[in-house]
C-alpha cells in the first residue's frame, strides 16, 4: 500500500504544481471580469452612501473614513484568493480543514500516468486493480478519494487483510 500512497503523493505535488497551490494569498482580477457589474454597482453604491454620509450632519468626517476604510477592505476581500496546498493526509479527514480547502479530494480525478503506474505497479494486488478498473469503468474517472477507501480507510477490506498479514509477520 506504500507504493499506492507513494504514487498518489506524486500526483498531488504534480498537481500543486500546475495549479500553483502554495497556500498563500495572491491578487486575482477574476471577479472584476466575471463579475463588472456587481463591481460598478459596489462602485455606485459606496459613492452615494459616502456623499450621503457627507452631507448628514449626524455621521461626520471619521465616519465617512470608517466607512471608506471597511469598504476598501471588504473588495479587497473579493479581489484575493489563495489556493490551498493539496496534501495525503487530508484526503478523508472531515474537520476545519474541509472549510478552508473544501473536499477537494472527493471531485480532483488522479492522472492517467498516476493511474497507469498503479495498474502496473507489481506490489499492488490483482484486488484493488480489478476495483481501479470497475470504477474507472463505471464513473470514467477515478478521485483520489475512491482510492483512499479502496486501500488506507477503515471501510476498506484490504487494508483489513493487509493489518492481519502485517500481525502474522
Amino acid at each position: 500500500m506504500n507504493i499506492i500512497k507513494q504514487i498518489l503523493i506524486q500526483d498531488l505535488e504534480r498537481i500543486n504544481l500546475k495549479e500553483h497551490r502554495d497556500g498563500k494569498v495572491h491578487f486575482n482580477s477574476i471577479f472584476i471580469r466575471h463579475h463588472p457589474y456587481l463591481c460598478l454597482a459596489m462602485i455606485i453604491a459606496y459613492a452615494s452612501l459616502a456623499a450621503l454620509m457627507w452631507y448628514t450632519p449626524y455621521f461626520g468626517v471619521w465616519s465617512l473614513i470608517a466607512f471608506s476604510i471597511a469598504f476598501v477592505a471588504m473588495a479587497a476581500v473579493l479581489l484575493f484568493d489563495i489556493k490551498p496546498v493539496y496534501h495525503f493526509e487530508d484526503i478523508g479527514v472531515l474537520d476545519l480543514r474541509v472549510c478552508y480547502n473544501g473536499e477537494w479530494f472527493v471531485n480532483e480525478p488522479i492522472s492517467k500516468a498516476a493511474i497507469n503506474k498503479i495498474l502496473a505497479h507489481p506490489q499492488v494486488s490483482d484486488e484493488i486493480k480489478n476495483d481501479i478498473r470497475h470504477i474507472m469503468k463505471k464513473k470514467h474517472v477515478i478521485c483520489f478519494y475512491d482510492v483512499f477507501i479502496l486501500t488506507f480507510s477503515e471501510q476498506s477490506p484490504y487494508s483489513q487483510s493487509m493489518a492481519m498479514v502485517n500481525k502474522g509477520a
